[in-house]
């Protein structure tokens, strides 16, 4: 927890560091006041939100010890031939305490995914909401029917399905179809499409890799996602040369199933594999699984419009609301702009504030979320669906911030899975200095996981001193690891951190590990 007010009083320091290529810097005098438990709000802002060039502060006793033994750490085998960027920052002095590569570029795996998120609370705010609208060409005739077609048009939610049961009331599908319901409406006589124009019709990122897009965390980007895009394939045995039991999750007649799995004797060897069939809804189970096992596997939905209207369609049937006509979609450029403005809108649902699913994205790492948020940012304010307006409000954004936007930086998707993108140590303290001045801060804050609580730090840090008081994000990629963040120390200091290794050879737990270790040194030493 960070419990400590903050009364920033910058000073002149005299300071060098010859093991990490530091020097002294003369700053301006600034006052900032934070107050107390977990809350880092600034009263007043910087009129330059960029960190001044390499600077340390004289701390003999402790800066010294922690300089020492951090160069210990990336002397080790498996750390000496990795690359190296890291920038500590103390806004109580505003002077860079710690710099090792600061203005060289890095991939920055999902640390990224701060920029997406910090721009949309910049630019859409807290309260922003995802509308989700159910529309009909048709009419609703005197016996109940709706003779035209039922249109379920997403607008880039990522959480229309629950799992944890912690965002919704009920499914967004489920709320729709009671609606729909309660309009008097007792059969379809008609389509039910899944539109997802709203967003260009691409699936991923530029810069993503073949294995990305067979991969959970490549999930296709789509205006109309249902559960992360993800469907789970149960399997289970039955009798000794019988087939297997298969089950789907979401429950769903989406896939048409295959079941060519065989059960085994308890100790065979398990073969069992789940595959669609490309371009198809064909689900196909092979193989041996053996009479003691289960075996569960995910596939990516190829075509998430069409599985989300099937879903709705289904649901819309359990209310009693039967449709006679096929499930379809409509994509970027299917429907005429006249057209859309013809349809009628029936019903509607409006996600929980959009910084619910801030929290989501930055406590849990979800690409796909990350990825919807940035077309999302184009759709709205960039006016189109698509990457490129999206990082053109990135852009924007930075620009208004004060943070440099040089030829080294690249931002090439929303998530950081692409290999494109690229930034420094400096950039992204820089952009975590900035939004510790804004009215949003706490909240922003709060998304961040947190070190031995939740998210992707909840078995990281975790133990003694360090437990609580880290808010960051976390970045992992290939041969890429990332820690970037706010950090309280046992002293009460208050520091902003960046931490990347790139081109990794040891094993990225490792990596994890001397990370830890580095921000260990300063919530202990400091």
């Amino acid at each position: 927890m960070l419990q400590h007010n903050w009364l920033l009083d910058a000073r002149t320091k005299d300071a060098a560091c010859p093991e990490f290529g530091c020097a002294a810097e003369d700053t301006s005098r600034m006052t900032r006041f934070f107050s107390p438990l977990r809350k880092f709000r600034a009263a007043i802002c910087l009129a330059v939100f960029l960190i001044p060039t390499s600077s340390i502060l004289t701390y003999a006793g402790p800066i010294e010890t922690i300089q020492s033994k951090i160069a210990q750490f990336l002397k080790r085998p498996g750390m000496r031939s990795a690359d190296w960027g890291i920038e500590i920052f103390d806004p109580t002095t505003n002077n860079v305490i710690l710099s090792v590569n600061p203005d060289k570029t890095f991939q920055p795996a999902s640390v990224l995914k701060v920029v997406t998120t910090s721009t949309c609370l910049e630019k859409l705010g807290p309260d922003f909401r995802f509308r989700t609208g159910v529309y009909t060409n048709g009419a609703i005739q005197s016996d109940g029917t709706l003779a035209g077609d039922i249109i379920l048009v997403g607008r880039g939610d990522p959480n229309l399905m629950d799992p944890t049961k912690e965002l919704l009331e009920k499914p967004a599908l489920e709320e729709l179809a009671e609606s729909i319901k309660v309009l008097g409406i007792k059969k379809i006589h008609g389509n039910v499409i899944g539109d997802d124009s709203y967003f260009e019709f691409t699936t991923h990122g530029k810069g993503w890799t073949a294995q990305d897009l067979k991969s959970v965390y490549g999930a296709p980007i789509n205006a109309l996602s249902i559960n992360n895009n993800v469907f789970w394939v149960h399997v289970r045995p039955t009798k000794a040369n019988q087939l297997v039991q298969v089950s789907v999750e979401p429950q769903t007649s989406y896939f048409q199933i295959r079941n060519l799995g065989v059960t085994g004797e308890p100790h065979a060897q398990r073969t069992i594999y789940a595959r669609i069939l490309p371009g198809t809804t064909r689900l196909v189970i092979s193989g041996v699984l053996p009479a003691s096992q289960g075996y569960s596997q995910y596939v990516l939905l190829e075509r998430p419009a069409e599985a989300t209207a099937t879903l709705f369609k289904e649901e819309l049937r359990r209310n009693g609301i039967p449709a006679d006509g096929a499930v379809r979609s409509n994509h970027a450029g299917d429907v005429s702009p006249d057209a859309h403005l013809s349809w009628k809108l029936l019903a509607e649902h409006q996600s929980p504030p959009l910084i619910r699913a801030l929290e989501i994205i930055n406590k849990r790492s979800l690409n796909l979320h990350a990825e919807m948020l940035l077309r999302v940012l184009g759709a709205e304010l960039g006016g189109a669906g698509t990457d490129e307006a999206g990082l053109r409000v990135v852009k924007n954004f930075l620009e208004s911030a004060g943070i440099r936007d040089d030829d080294k930086i690249n931002l090439s998707d929303g998530c950081g899975l692409s290999r494109d993108n690229l930034v420094t140590p400096r950039f992204q303290t820089s952009l975590l200095m900035f939004l510790s001045t804004r009215p949003y801060f706490e909240l922003f804050l709060n998304t961040l996981a947190v070190s031995g609580t939740d998210g992707t730090l909840r078995n990281r840090l975790s133990s003694g001193p360090t437990k609580g008081v880290i808010h960051a994000k976390t970045g992992t990629l290939g041969d890429v690891a990332a820690l970037s963040g706010y950090m309280t120390t046992k002293s009460g200091h208050n520091l902003i951190f960046s931490i990347f290794a790139n081109n990794v050879r040891a094993s990225i737990a490792r990596v994890r590990k001397t990370i830890d270790e580095i921000c260990a040194l300063f919530v202990n030493l400091y």
